[in-house]
């Protein structure tokens, strides 16, 4: 992941951007998710476990991935 201004100062137009796979993953996690639902990959439960109730949602392709992903919902 790369975070930074990117533009050019001299034009005076420079945004803060990040970049990279992990906001690319979280984007296509976004765009699965239903109402007021979070989606989290197993990899991002497996860290939270202890301080959220998650329940498992399945295995979905996410766009632009080579394999499915094992989805957790954080319910509280």
């Amino acid at each position: 992941m790369i975070s930074e201004n990117i533009g050019s100062a001299t034009l005076k137009r420079l945004d803060y951007t990040v970049i990279g796979n992990t906001v690319n993953t979280a984007q296509h996690l976004q765009s699965v998710a239903e109402e007021n639902q979070i989606p989290i990959t197993e990899k991002s439960y497996q860290l939270v476990k202890e301080s959220f109730n998650c329940k498992p949602v399945g295995n979905k392709m996410l766009k632009n991935k080579l394999h499915e992903y094992m989805l957790f919902e954080v319910i509280n």
